[in-house]
């Protein structure tokens, strides 16, 4: 009985002795809450050109007023996703507001915003997501000569938008720099993987870029492409695709074919008949993808049928002689009135009384279809010409101004009066993929013009029944325009 009380108010004791221990030790367990910062003023999404200076300047928000300098550290980091070949953070920038030019691979990424506060050593996070697009994706490609060199620059199609950069190659940092006098630059699909982009100057020779990055190596050379042993920096004088992966180059009068589907490299010059070569002019009207594309004989001032690598004379002809006697100063291949198959439109000049002739006729089966003196105002010093593919209006450009001719009517019309502008060149883009906006694209007539110190390039809508051109868009800031191709994707 004794023992069972001892051990209860052994109990109670206990319970007072600790209670007391807790009163005493009243107010050691107030806790004091840590700083809290929040990120404001952030959009969710974020999208910026490659190479562009992107900018940010967040709003931080803290649960203590803390202004002391150095009182917080910042990181901005991009996480690259996993098709980039590594997944990892790569630091932008230290600073508070983000300032910085963006280099990163083309793509969607995860910007992740940290700041650190020093005093508790505490890190608060935000994050956003960046698209990065590429500025050398689709677009015009323009090669202009300033003061005497070459410099590529590019109008891009971003986001539903035309941009111009100038002087892409160095933008993007590519390995090649450009020298000499620019020639020409020109797109088509080279293989199925590989989309060509040919920049032509006299201190490169003719080369390709990597289509996607535009870097440069010299396999990328066109002398790779040649069976037969060339320079490494062989300048060609010409290109002309007849389809994807098919193509021609002219080079001092000889003609190479390239076909990549049967692996047929630029070989033996095929400006030859029965064994005996003929100069050729640098022009060449292509035709369609199993049709004849027509060459022409500087030689023996004639033209020629070729297909597939092979060369034949042109049958009688109803209109002309196909061995006209005289020098070719243009001939372009279109799809005017394409149900007959490939059109060839050729300007001839007479060699002993100057006179011009238009001459039209098919390249599948050599069918003519007009030959005519052309009279037209100051056609004989016409210095471009480009042809519609889809009215069969025959440009041409004289000093300032463009004409159109109309060999239906025998009309001609002054489109265009640039005044004491130099019209540079004019054209009507080739497209090998097909959608609207190509479509479209490809029936407006390119109009480059210098004023002495800057060169822009026009776009007009080409109207029927003569109607005037009407300007689309216009792009300026570049050099003397001597070439333009467009990027396709």
């Amino acid at each position: 009985m004794f023992k069972k009380i001892k051990i209860q108010l052994v109990l109670v004791l206990f319970t007072c002795t600790l209670i007391c221990s807790c009163l005493e030790d009243q107010g050691n367990y107030n806790y004091t809450g840590i700083n809290q910062i929040e990120v404001a003023g952030l959009e969710e999404i974020y999208s910026v050109v490659r190479f562009d200076e992107f900018n940010i300047v967040p709003e931080l928000v803290s649960s203590q007023d803390q202004n002391e300098e150095n009182t917080y550290s910042y990181k901005w980091q991009a996480y690259q996703p996993a098709d980039t070949g590594e997944n990892r953070l790569v630091d932008l920038s230290f600073e508070k507001d983000l300032k910085t030019t963006i280099n990163l691979i083309p793509g969607d990424y995860t910007i992740y915003y940290t700041v650190k506060d020093q005093n508790t050593e505490v890190e608060f996070q935000h994050s956003f997501q960046l698209n990065v697009v590429n500025n050398i994706y689709e677009g015009w490609l323009v090669l202009s000569d300033v003061n005497g060199v070459g410099r590529l620059d590019m109008v891009s199609l971003i986001e539903n938008e035309y941009r111009t950069a100038y002087d892409i190659l160095n933008v993007v940092g590519s390995e090649l720099t450009l020298t000499g006098t620019p020639k020409f630059v020109y797109t088509y699909p080279f293989e199925s993987n590989f989309y060509g982009i040919y920049v032509s100057t006299t201190g490169n020779g003719t080369v390709k870029l990597e289509p996607n990055t535009f870097t440069w190596n010299s396999s990328f050379n066109i002398s790779e492409e040649f069976v037969t042993n060339q320079p490494e920096d062989l300048e060609v004088d010409n290109i002309v695709a007849k389809a994807s992966q098919m193509s021609y180059a002219v080079k001092d009068g000889n003609v190479y074919y390239y076909f990549s589907v049967f692996s047929y490299k630029y070989s033996a010059p095929i400006n030859s008949i029965n064994g005996v070569l003929f100069e050729a002019s640098p022009f060449i009207g292509k035709g369609t993808y199993f049709g004849n594309s027509i060459l022409y004989d500087n030689t023996n001032k004639r033209f020629i049928r070729t297909n597939f690598g092979s060369s034949r004379v042109m049958p009688t002809g109803t209109r002309f002689n196909y061995t006209t006697g005289k020098d070719l100063e243009y001939m372009v291949g279109n799809n005017f009135n394409s149900s007959a198959g490939a059109q060839i439109f050729a300007v001839l000049k007479d060699p002993i009384d100057s006179k011009k002739y238009l001459a039209l006729f098919n390249a599948t089966n050599s069918s003519q279809s007009y030959y005519a003196e052309v009279v037209a105002p100051d056609f004989d010093q016409a210095t471009s010409y480009a042809v519609s593919p889809n009215y069969g209006y025959l440009f041409y450009a004289v000093g300032g101004k463009v004409y159109q001719y109309d060999y239906s009517l025998k009309t001609t019309k002054l489109m265009v009066d640039k005044g004491s502008d130099e019209i540079t060149m004019i054209k009507f883009n080739d497209f090998f993929y097909s959608n609207s906006d190509y479509d479209e694209l490809g029936f407006q007539l390119i109009v480059c013009s210098y004023d002495g110190s800057e060169g822009t390039m026009e776009l007009y809508d080409v109207p029927p029944v003569n109607g005037q051109i009407e300007l689309k868009t216009s792009y300026s800031g570049f050099g003397k325009i001597k070439s333009v191709a467009y990027r396709e994707r």
